[in-house]
């Protein structure tokens, strides 16, 4: 009998090994490189000269999508963008465009499980997330094992809405001392989430950024993704609660890069109050106002320049 059950496990033994390896390849899903320049697009949303599409996975995480294009001279310094979750990240060529024109290096990454990223397992159409560490640990090994920060080359990290949470976290937990700035473009401040509407095409999207993520939807299906799963909006509040939390790392930006929050509303609404006091719990951090998406790349490239110089 015991001879039985050793032969049964020893055989069992591979049959399981082989289910569990195919369980890991089917968890990183694959990231969607090949999207089509929307008709009649204007060029100063083209995809900057140059410009490449490629993926990045991280340990068993579906692959990452990121794209990357570099200025005609040596980059003084490298900026990545962290797309949000509300775009594709597509809308950002415009940003990255005036990055380039600066002479900086350009990167753009896509969270796994939103956008043109590789989807999770069973993972339906709706923006999804197993946890809300899974985008800063993309975002950490990314630049560790891409991006490379060099002291000659430094690397600035920028968020938009959702990504801001990120790129903030990010700043209490790099320290590297060739990471020389973070920014959070108005960032989620807590609270409900929508799970949004189901795209269609007669329904844009408000905002600047609205309207050219509309025009890349059109062209690209595999862009159109704008649901919010439920775990998605429960990950997504607990990053900002952990960001806002009382128990932030007290090792906070040994390296002393600045942390710059950009919000677009004046100082006198709740939104920016939520802001700044969030802004006093990052250590060197300064909260800054805008006149909107449309205006982001000139504060961007004088943030930089003030922290190269």
């Amino acid at each position: 009998m015991a001879l039985v059950l050793s032969l049964a496990l020893t055989v069992g033994l591979p049959a399981c090994s082989k289910l569990k390896d195919a369980a890991r390849d089917m968890q990183p899903g694959q990231a969607f490189l090949d999207s089509r320049i929307p008709a009649g697009l204007s060029p100063q949303y083209y995809p900057p000269d140059g410009f490449v599409w490629s993926a990045y996975r991280s340990g068993s995480l579906p692959e990452a999508r990121y794209g990357v294009a570099s200025p005609p001279v040596n980059p003084r310094a490298q900026v990545l963008i962290l797309a949000d979750a509300d775009y594709p990240a597509e809308v950002y060529f415009e940003l990255m465009r005036q990055l380039l024109d600066e002479g900086y290096g350009a990167w753009l990454l896509e969270a796994p499980g939103q956008g043109g990223s590789g989807h999770y397992l069973l993972q339906n159409q709706s923006i999804f997330a197993s946890s809300y560490h899974d985008s800063q640990l993309v975002a950490r090994d990314f630049i560790k094992d891409i991006i490379k920060p060099l002291a000659d080359k430094p690397v600035f990290v920028i968020g938009t809405g959702y990504s801001a949470i990120t790129a903030l976290s990010l700043s209490t937990m790099l320290k590297d001392d060739n990471l020389k700035g973070f920014i959070g473009y108005a960032p989620y401040l807590g609270g409900p989430i929508a799970k949004g509407d189901a795209w269609h095409r007669e329904t844009v999207q408000p905002g600047y950024w609205g309207g050219i993520a509309q025009n890349w939807r059109m062209s690209n299906p595999d862009l159109r993704m704008s649901q919010k799963s439920e775990t998605w909006q429960k990950q997504m509040q607990k990053a900002y609660a952990d960001l806002n939390g009382p128990h932030l790392p007290v090792t906070s930006l040994k390296n002393g890069a600045q942390v710059l929050i950009i919000e677009s509303e004046t100082a006198t609404t709740p939104q920016a109050n939520t802001a700044s006091a969030l802004c006093t719990r990052l250590p060197r951090c300064k909260l800054q106002p805008n006149e909107g998406q449309q205006t982001l790349g000139a504060d961007v490239t004088a943030f930089i320049q003030s922290q190269i110089h």
